[in-house]
């Protein structure tokens, strides 16, 4: 079954979801964990996201987020691809860290953010040797608490639903924790209406709308890798060949770097699918890849973006 698009706008909130590859472990210490805390925070600084609750296991990563004028993909392309360049660089490894594709479901807040909250904190619970969640380091949990964490937590909106002053709100927050403790893993947070969205029909009638009616920064369509390199070779007016092979041509070696930058930020290619593809290793896709983020074509790519966009159009 083909992947189904994203949705994404201004307001959009989601559950996320991120897995190691082929479920490795992500984090050897915890000067790994500070390190990916670290990441979260410089983009919510960056992007201006707000951070509702986080638990980082050793093999997946809950984070559940308020998105405003960038998108998803580009908040957590940032987070992901610099804490695997800072991981790699440590541990002396290559290739890609994380499993392909992060799971986000965009979720009602107004009818699961306490529940969210509860059962992303309660996360360490569940393991088959289960950890104490008022102990684990690794949540978002002593935010509600009163307490500093790596990233900033927006714990203002759940305090609120629990009480008017913040003494009584924290009180009745560790109440409604300890009720949740008996719970196990909640299937229910995962079945998604379409594989996208948690909430009832009107909810999905809401995001419709807001689609339609609000606008967030631009990006491309995703398509496979075979009409991105097509388009690409096109814009730059050179052969797919010359962006495939080994030349360093002053065109070739600029179309390779828009073609690396578009496949992973509109195709969600990861960094060792794209250097199977291009015959190159990961370390110099992530060259490529840097390369262009400094300096930006952004001519060069809205021309591609509607030259992809009318394809898909003709071909749907």
């Amino acid at each position: 079954m083909a992947r189904k698009p994203r949705v994404e706008f201004v307001g959009a909130f989601y559950h996320v979801i991120v897995r190691g590859n082929q479920r490795q472990n992500i984090f050897r210490d915890d000067k790994d964990r500070v390190s990916y805390l670290e990441r979260i925070e410089h983009y919510r600084q960056r992007y201006r996201f707000s951070v509702y609750a986080y638990v980082l296991m050793s093999n997946h990563v809950h984070l559940l987020v308020e998105t405003q004028r960038v998108r998803l993909s580009k908040i957590m392309q940032g987070i992901q691809f610099s804490y695997t360049q800072q991981y790699n660089r440590r541990h002396r490894r290559v290739g890609h860290l994380f499993q392909g594709r992060y799971k986000a479901i965009l979720c009602d807040r107004d009818a699961y953010l306490l529940e969210l909250v509860r059962y992303i904190h309660l996360n360490p619970a569940r393991l088959r040797n289960a950890l104490d969640p008022w102990k684990y380091r690794w949540s978002s949990h002593r935010a509600y608490l009163g307490e500093s964490t790596k990233v900033r937590i927006e714990t203002g909106v759940v305090l609120g639903e629990l009480a008017k002053k913040v003494g009584q709100a924290r009180r009745a927050y560790v109440k409604f924790m300890e009720e949740g403790l008996t719970g196990g893993h909640e299937e229910k947070y995962y079945q998604a209406i379409d594989q996208r969205f948690l909430g009832d029909e009107r909810f999905v009638e809401k995001v419709s709308k807001e689609v339609r009616e609000k606008d967030i920064e631009p990006g491309g369509p995703r398509v496979g890798f075979n009409r991105l390199i097509e388009a690409v070779a096109g814009e730059y007016g050179v052969s797919k060949e010359a962006l495939s092979g080994s030349g360093r041509r002053e065109d070739w070696v600029a179309g390779r770097r828009l073609l690396v930058y578009v496949a992973r930020s509109w195709s969600e290619m990861t960094t060792g699918e794209i250097g199977k593809r291009l015959g190159r290793d990961p370390s110099m896709i992530s060259r490529l890849y840097r390369d262009y983020e400094g300096k930006r074509d952004r001519q060069r790519e809205k021309r591609l973006s509607r030259l992809l966009s009318r394809r898909v159009q003709t071909h749907a």
